[in-house]
């Protein structure tokens, strides 16, 4: 009785979430990366998170790897991205977070549900549709440890 108790109680959570300030758990939301590289360069992508691994992927210029997964309360999504031809350039940054302070403020929110990142000379940006948008966030070969991670809304402007 206590387990479909829990159950029905996170379902609820779920639901009044779509209006709340929790994160809506159990529902469907998409990552995209897109290769904007220069100099015909490839990128190499790997995702995973605790429940899931993708295999390897080399996008050309232009191209770009999408998945889509159900939010559920303390999966993230982590990525390793290097840069072509020789792959010696690389980040590895957490592509979606199950927070609404994420979802809203880096990704696009739940409408149109989808966190994109862009792979550039520079660096990686996320797109944020609703100031129309490409935040920097992390530049290639720098140490994890050595980024702060802020919502893209808060973030003064870079570039693109």
């Amino acid at each position: 009785m206590g387990k479909y108790l829990g159950f029905f109680l996170l379902v609820l959570i779920s639901v009044d979430s779509i209006n709340s300030s929790l994160p809506p758990f159990f529902r469907t939301f998409h990552l995209q990366i897109v290769n904007q590289l220069q100099f015909n360069k490839k990128l190499k992508v790997q995702c995973e998170s605790s429940t899931h691994g993708f295999p390897v992927t080399y996008l050309n210029i232009g191209e770009s790897f999408q998945f889509k997964f159900i939010i559920y309360p303390n999966v993230l999504y982590r990525c390793n991205l290097w840069q072509g031809p020789n792959y010696k350039h690389h980040v590895f940054f957490e592509a979606f977070f199950p927070s609404l302070n994420f979802i809203d403020g880096t990704c696009n929110g739940m409408n149109p549900n989808v966190c994109l990142w862009i792979a550039k000379e520079r660096g990686i940006y996320v797109r944020h549709t609703k100031f129309l948008r490409e935040y920097f966030r992390y530049g290639w070969d720098i140490p994890t440890k050595q980024r702060e991670i802020a919502p893209a809304s808060a973030l003064s402007e870079f570039g693109s």
